[in-house]
């Protein structure tokens, strides 16, 4: 295993933009760097898994990520603490945060996705998880090319991800509550959101790439007897992320 990354996010920020608990954070340089190298091994693999079949997406390149694969470039204990450090950030905004507590998380699931013009991601959300992020590693040039070509003159969304909460569409309740939340990503941003929380990727138009790393996770709090009283780890036990190697089953 190679040596773990240490170098925390530069950014680290948890807020009700709208709607729920939301993460957005900017990862170290060396951390972005590393992850960007991870997948252009997966990529350039022939013999890596697809996980297209179980997503929404209508994405052509959609590879699966392991476990191995984060160790061997050093960033499996940095992802999973700063998902950690989302699940207590959440827990003192909801007063249930104690110092003689403990709190767990774990990635049991992580793919590429690899995204090209015209492929999208519909409205979706995922389920069997408590917890699901991005971190973005490249992102297209593309902003303004569809309304220039359509000659609509509106800003467009390509390759934006809007997360969708709520009473959306509702007019009475425009001025009640907001129900999207619009984020163009940038290269070593990482989102992290309650994945039941619906959310959709949009299009775009040129030959560039738009590359992320999606994954879930699940959550636990005990409390100083060591017993569970928030979050489920149920699910991972066994995960797949930790336990299956490549090429096997």
């Amino acid at each position: 295993m190679t040596e773990q990354l240490k170098t925390p996010p530069t950014h680290f920020d948890v807020q009700k933009y709208w709607g729920p608990f939301f993460a957005n954070i900017t990862l170290a340089d060396d951390v972005t760097n590393a992850l960007i190298k991870m997948t252009d091994k997966i990529i350039d693999d022939k013999k890596s898994e697809s996980h297209g079949q179980s997503l929404a997406g209508v994405i052509d390149k959609e590879l699966k990520v392991y476990k191995s694969d984060m160790d061997e470039f050093g960033v499996d204990h940095m992802l999973e603490s700063i998902v950690r450090s989302y699940v207590i950030h959440c827990a003192k905004m909801h007063n249930y945060f104690k110092e003689d507590w403990f709190y767990e998380s774990f990635i049991n699931s992580a793919w590429i996705v690899s995204q090209y013009e015209n492929e999208y991601n519909p409205l979706h959300n995922h389920t069997g998880c408590d917890i699901s992020g991005v971190i973005y590693l490249k992102t297209p040039d593309t902003k303004g090319r569809r309304n220039i070509e359509s000659k609509k003159g509106k800003e467009d969304n390509d390759g934006d991800i809007t997360f969708v909460h709520s009473a959306m569409g509702q007019r009475n309740h425009d001025i009640l509550e907001k129900g999207i939340f619009t984020i163009t990503p940038q290269v070593g941003q990482m989102v992290l959101f309650p994945s039941y929380l619906l959310h959709t990727v949009y299009p775009f138009i040129g030959k560039e790439e738009r590359r992320c790393i999606a994954f879930n996770a699940n959550y636990r709090i005990g409390d100083e007897n060591k017993s569970f009283i928030a979050g489920d780890l149920s699910g991972v036990q066994n995960p797949t992320f930790y336990t299956k190697e490549k090429g096997k089953s």
